[in-house]
This record gives C-alpha cells, structure tokens and sequence, in this order.
C-alpha cells in the first residue's frame, strides 16, 4: 500500500512516467526471480559442498589403511635397495653376499620366502622344519641386515681357525698365523656347516635341526640385530663352515 502510494505521488508530481513505474516494477520481479534462483543455487552448493567434504573424508580414511598396509612393503623395498649396497661389498665373495641376500630376503618376505624355498621341500615328519613354517607364514616383516667390516674380521678370523682345526662351536681359538685369540666381536651368533651355497645356509640357520634353543633360528629372525659380518672358509670335517656374527 506504502509502496503504491510513493508511486502514485511520483507519477502526480511529474517525477516519473507510468511507463517507467511498470519497467522498475519488471525489473523488480526479475531481481527477486534472480534472488531466488540465487538462494537455490546457494542451496544446492552446500549440499554439493557437505557431498564433497564427505567424498574428502572417504578418501582420506582409504588413504591411511593403504599406506598402513603400504608400510608391510617397507621392509621389503629397502631389501632391494641394500641388495645394491650388498653387492658392492668388497670383503664379502659372491657365495657370502648370497648369505646376505637370502637372509634379508627371509626377514622382510617371511611367508614368501616360505612358500618358495620351504614348503616345496617341506618334510612334515620333521617337528622342526613344522615348527619353521609356521613362524615364518605368519612372521611380521621386518628391517635389512647390512654388512660390517669389524663383524667380518671377527666372523672369519673364526670360520679360519674352526676350519683348519676341524673344530665345531662358538669357543674362541688361536690363530695360528697371527698368534693371537679371534676377537669375539658381536652380540649374536650363528655357524653352519657343510652348506656350500647361500641359500643352503640361511635354510640350515632357520630350521635350526637338532638345536631344541632354535637359537640359531631366533636371531637370524631377530629384529633387535641391524648388521652382520658372514665368513665361509674351509673346514677340514664339513667342507665348510660359515660364521655369522650379529651386532
């Protein structure tokens, strides 16, 4: 009504035209269609926005429990990148950075390591090799094992002097070319004997046959180790024997 009666006295005193009253009046419903397909779209934002936000929130969640899963694949690719610094190791022959290698392999792969090296020969009369599948199918992966000089020196001056004097065990002996006891420089240990080859040694080590302890078997699996020296030198009762030394 007040609206009517501003228009009436401006069209009376001359101010404006009819026809200019009816073209404000138009272009005053064209601003409240506006306004009001305006508040729609406002509308409709925010849900597309709540959709968004909750899109987001979905995909962060899959994101962590992938990378949570990623994190067992760790372990494993480090493996490959320190078997590049393993096969640069200029103390370690070939044979011994298979040991590396195989031994790693075993420790950030267990259930794979497994499935291709111990079940296909699996004896399921040997308590030992049972017990030896199943740690390892359900074994948690873990950290590489890298070479140490000091280990080696320690880990082969004994693989010399077992193997000369025929001797089985971890007692020290003398060395008979410097004179002097081998340094007893690590904080795990592990020998095998008569394996000529990597891959038969980390075997021998894990299923740890005859060892009730299973302590060879505990500490090649041990995440408390970090480097390793490996010696496989002659034995004049096995063939050869292959010290391990842990730190």
């Amino acid at each position: 009504m007040k609206k009517n009666f501003v228009w009436g006295l401006l069209i009376l005193t001359g101010c404006v035209s009819p026809e200019m009253v009816m073209q404000k009046r138009t272009e005053l419903e064209q601003l409240k269609d506006q306004n009001s397909t305006l508040k729609n779209e406002v509308s409709n934002f925010k849900i597309e926005y709540k959709v968004l936000q909750d899109s987001l929130k979905q995909a962060k969640q899959l994101f962590r429990e992938k990378a949570a899963n990623d994190n067992s694949k760790v372990p494993y690719l480090k493996f490959k990148a320190d078997s590049v610094v393993i096969m640069q190791c200029r103390f370690a022959s070939n044979i011994e950075k298979d040991v590396y290698n195989y031994l790693n392999y075993a420790r950030t792969r267990p259930k794979e390591f497994c499935e291709k090296f111990v079940i296909p020969y699996w004896n399921k009369n040997n308590s030992y090799e049972n017990s030896l599948v199943e740690t390892m199918m359900s074994l948690k992966p873990m950290g590489t094992l890298l070479p140490n000089r000091e280990l080696y020196v320690s880990a082969d001056c004994h693989a010399i002097v077992s193997g000369e004097l025929g001797f089985v065990g971890h007692t020290r002996s003398v060395n008979r070319k410097t004179k002097k006891k081998c340094d007893e420089y690590f904080a795990g240990e592990c020998i095998s004997y008569g394996m000529e080859d990597g891959l038969g040694v980390v075997l021998q080590l894990l299923i740890d046959d005859g060892v009730p302890s299973l302590g060879h078997r505990y500490i090649c699996l041990s995440e408390g180790y970090s480097r390793v020296g490996i010696s496989l030198r002659k034995h004049q009762k096995y063939g050869v024997n292959c010290v391990l030394d842990f730190m």
